[in-house]
Parts: C-alpha cells; sequence; structure tokens
C-alpha cells in the first residue's frame, strides 16, 4: 500500500510517502504554498511512483494555518481527479499533539488562535472528550501546546514529528476511517482575519433597490464595455439566471451574475458578470465561493467564465479558486484582447 501523509498546519510541514520499497519522511520549513506540492514531487520521484499508484492520503485539516490547511486539502482533492481509486483519511491538530504527547491521563491541547484566543480540545485518558474549540483562556489543569506556537503558559511544549503524525494515519487506516473527498474540509473553528474584517458584510439576493448602485460599479469596472441599466434590470426576471450582491450596511460593494444552462454535463453555471466596488477586500471570492456551494448542492458539475488575458489580477484570484483555462477567443474584447474560458469543476 502506498501511503501519503501531509501536514501543512503547522509553520512546519510534515510530509511522508510510504510505498513497498521505501518509506520518506520530510520536515519542509518556508511557504507551504511555495515548497509543499514540489517536495511531494521530489518524493514521488525518488519513489517512483505517480498519483495514480498512492492508494490513501492522509491530510490534517486543522485547525492552523488558514493558508497551508488550504494547500494540503486542494493537493489531496487534486489527487482525487486523477486517482479514483484513492481513499482519504482525515486527522486534526489537536488529536496529533495529543498523539505525539501520547499520556493516558487527563489533559487539552492548546493551539494560538491569535487575537489573545485559543484553540482547544480536552482529552480524558488519553481519548478526546471535548472537541475543539475557540476559547479566551487556557483551561484549568494540564495543557500541551506545540514548540513554535508562542505559548508560553502552556504545562507542556511537544514537537510535531512525522513520526507520531504517522503512527495516527496508520492507526486511523487499520481501523478503516476512511471518508470521501467532499468531507475534506478545513477545520477552522474561527474565521480568518479576513472573514472577521467582513463581519458588517452580508450577502444578498439582487433586487431591484440594489440595481443602480450595481450600475455604478459596472461602469467603473467595465467603462464602455458596462451592461445597461436595463440589461441588469433584465436579469432580475429571467428564468434562466440569478444574482447576488455583497452589501456593506446596505450600500452594494460587489455583485455577480450567472446564467443557468445545458452542457454536456446536464446544467452548468456560467458568470456572466463580476466586479467590486474595491480590490483585495474578498468581495469576489464569497461570491463565487457561493456560486460554487450553489452549483454542489444542485449535482451541477462546472462552472465557467471568461475573463480578458490582460487581467492579470482576476487570473490569479479564478487559479486560486479552482478554474483552469480550456480555450480562447482570440479578439474578444472591444479593445482586441483576447477572452480565457476558464472552468471550475465542482
Amino acid at each position: 500500500m502506498n501511503i501519503l501523509c501531509i501536514d501543512t498546519a503547522f509553520q512546519t510541514a510534515n510530509l511522508i510517502l510510504i510505498t513497498s520499497s521505501k518509506n520518506i519522511c520530510k520536515k519542509v520549513e518556508g511557504k507551504h504554498s511555495e515548497t509543499t506540492l514540489l517536495e511531494i514531487e521530489n518524493m514521488m520521484i525518488e519513489c517512483d511512483i505517480s498519483p495514480k499508484d498512492v492508494d490513501v492520503i492522509c491530510v490534517n485539516v486543522g485547525p492552523g494555518s488558514f493558508t497551508g490547511i488550504r494547500v494540503a486539502i486542494a493537493l489531496t482533492k487534486g489527487f482525487s481527479v486523477v486517482n479514483k481509486k484513492l481513499k482519504f483519511i482525515k486527522v486534526n491538530s489537536m488529536e496529533l499533539i495529543a498523539k505525539e504527547y501520547n499520556c493516558c491521563k487527563n489533559f487539552s491541547t492548546v493551539l494560538n488562535a491569535l487575537g489573545g484566543r485559543y484553540f482547544v480540545a480536552e482529552f480524558q485518558d488519553g481519548k478526546v472528550f471535548k472537541e475543539p474549540y475557540l476559547a479566551t483562556e487556557l483551561p484549568d489543569g494540564d495543557t500541551v501546546g506545540v514548540v513554535d506556537e508562542n505559548l508560553d503558559n502552556v504545562t507542556h511544549k511537544v514537537e510535531i514529528s512525522c513520526n507520531s503524525f504517522f503512527n495516527l494515519c496508520e492507526d486511523k487506516i487499520k481501523r478503516e476511517e476512511f471518508c470521501s473527498s467532499s468531507d475534506l474540509v478545513p477545520m477552522y473553528i474561527r474565521k480568518s482575519q479576513a472573514e472577521e474584517n467582513l463581519q458588517g458584510v452580508k450577502i444578498e439576493k439582487m433586487s431591484q433597490k440594489f440595481i443602480d448602485d450595481v450600475y455604478e460599479i459596472s461602469k467603473q469596472a467595465f467603462g464602455s464595455s458596462s451592461w445597461s441599466l436595463k440589461m441588469f434590470e433584465d436579469e432580475l426576471i429571467r428564468p434562466d439566471r440569478f444574482s447576488y450582491c455583497v452589501t456593506d450596511n446596505g450600500n452594494v460593494v460587489s455583485f455577480i451574475n450567472v446564467l443557468v444552462c445545458e452542457g454536456e454535463q446536464g446544467k452548468e453555471f456560467n458568470i456572466l458578470n463580476i466586479a467590486s466596488k474595491e480590490k483585495n477586500k474578498g468581495y469576489a471570492t464569497q461570491l463565487i465561493e457561493l456560486v460554487k456551494d450553489k452549483a454542489k448542492s444542485q449535482n451541477i458539475k462546472n462552472v465557467w467564465l471568461e475573463v480578458d488575458d490582460k487581467n492579470i489580477p482576476a487570473l490569479n484570484l479564478y487559479n486560486k479558486l479552482g478554474f483552469k483555462k480550456i480555450a480562447v477567443r482570440k479578439k474578444y474584447y472591444q479593445n482586441g484582447d483576447d477572452a480565457l474560458i476558464l472552468r471550475c469543476e465542482i
């Protein structure tokens, strides 16, 4: 059995590849988004296997580094696209800390959640008693943290080892605690800083009261290529369309228009229009994730959009959200730029 284990929830990543002929364990420093895939690729080359040869992937779903967790889960789901026989095991950071601590008494595992808060999980007789939660104070009794987490007030500190990580994964494999790829979701517990900054922001279905603001944002974003006011109004009554706005205290700050169409695999979503009043606020990401969630709930397999090939910020965002280039429409836009057709498989 070929087993790949990915832990990128902490500052140092633990990567393990076990095959019939070779075992490789690596502790990797640096940005997880830049190092993890490359290291896994090197490990597979060294073991002379491909993604299709992996039988089980074990992944730490958090809590921990927001970016690191997303990297691990995205890579795992990427493997599932080319390897339909792949099985999945998920572990969380708290049980991994407990495995490293290796104690049969009562204790709590702790991670730094920043802002004077802590991620906490409680264990009795060495087994989880209370699942991970967010706290503003450390619990009473013995507490266990990770060496690199800047937690001077915990009673015990451990350093996560590849050996403990693999042992935990192996235990779960023996107990056949497999899950589906759709069950691999980040255990965030708290919102990211960007999301917390959006506490006053809401996503609402587009209605007539928002149309004027939407039109102004569109003109600001697209100039002479903007839809007309009537086109936005028509979107509200067409049965094959749906639209949403992001509002901040009632003011529209972003919007999206989507067409429901027929494709080779049944119904598909085509994002026709998306724009924000301000960049780098996370509004577009929220809207696109909503569309993807809506597609998933309706068993829709593909979400499409087109983008100017010169629009690098938009391309970077779409790539981050799982969209891949499928085709090119030459000189599609009024300025002569090509349009890239992007697809996200749900």
